[in-house]
């Protein structure tokens, strides 16, 4: 398939879905059996070019209002039961600094096991400028969901990548060395801290010494970092950084445990890395 094509088949498929309104106008964008309603409160965001707010409502009580245009999150106007969202209410526009705050958010409103729906309205301001907020495929690229989907359990195939048999991952060891074996050669250095795993790593030594060196500079701001965006302290999380070491490298970062594992990933290793994260939970 070429990839060039996704996000137009991801586009015709949302268009062709059956929608479910309920009472007051609302769309059902996730069931309460779907697996992951964070991704369809972001594909709902990344399919809105014009100016438009909308709200999503859990039935689980917590909602939240967005303003959104461009394919960009411009700004939260409203929220309800939702802790801390102080931090991003009344802003005038939404920046980078404010990213891990409203991801925490949209966890909260869009949590599994609940019926999400989401209201569209005319959008409260600004609505024109597209050149300030979050871009949506940054925020889904830092929770590793994949936008354009064509299928509630397919991936899309953007890449040839192979994954392991579980039980080739299994063997390798369990916890997040079996997750850096599952990741294959797009894994090209990683390192593990912490817990029985700790001091094992993997890749060019100059790679390595750099992450070490992250890590002892950085540690405690890490996992606070992590705590800030997994659904409670402690819990197992992967996520992408965004620092580069490299021209086309990215660096990634997972928890199990009190293990923390942080590598450098070649490409584009969404898919992989996905995969690999699913098998390391089993």
């Amino acid at each position: 398939m070429n990839r060039g094509t996704l996000p137009i088949l991801a586009r015709l498929q949302s268009l062709q879905a059956t929608s479910r309104i309920v009472p007051g106008g609302g769309r059902v964008i996730a069931e309460v059996t779907d697996r992951n309603p964070l991704a369809q409160l972001l594909r709902a965001a990344n399919e809105t070019m014009l100016g438009r707010s909308l709200r999503f409502d859990s039935s689980a009580g917590p909602s939240l209002t967005l303003d959104v245009s461009g394919r960009r999150v411009l700004r939260l106007t409203d929220a309800q039961g939702l802790p801390g969202a102080e931090s991003c209410l009344g802003l005038e526009a939404l920046e980078d600094e404010h990213k891990d705050a409203l991801i925490k958010l949209l966890q909260a409103v869009a949590a599994p096991r609940h019926e999400l729906r989401v209201t569209s309205g005319p959008i409260g301001r600004g609505g024109e400028e597209v050149s300030v907020g979050l871009p949506v495929a940054l925020l889904a690229d830092l929770v590793l969901i994949e936008l354009n989907a064509t299928g509630p359990d397919e991936e899309p195939a953007v890449a040839e990548v192979v994954v392991p048999p579980l039980e080739e991952i299994a063997a390798t060891g369990a916890g997040l060395s079996g997750f850096a074996a599952a990741m294959g050669p797009g894994l090209v250095a990683w390192l593990i801290a912490g817990g029985s795993e700790d001091g094992r790593t993997a890749g060019p030594d100059e790679m390595v010494s750099h992450l070490q060196g992250f890590l002892d500079d950085e540690g405690e701001a890490l996992e606070s970092q992590l705590d800030t965006l997994s659904a409670a302290p402690g819990d197992p999380i992967c996520m992408m950084l965004g620092a580069t070491l490299l021209e086309g490298h990215s660096i990634l970062c997972a928890r199990i445990g009190p293990s923390v594992l942080l590598g450098v990933v070649e490409g584009d290793a969404t898919k992989a890395t996905l995969a690999a994260w699913r098998a390391a939970l089993r």
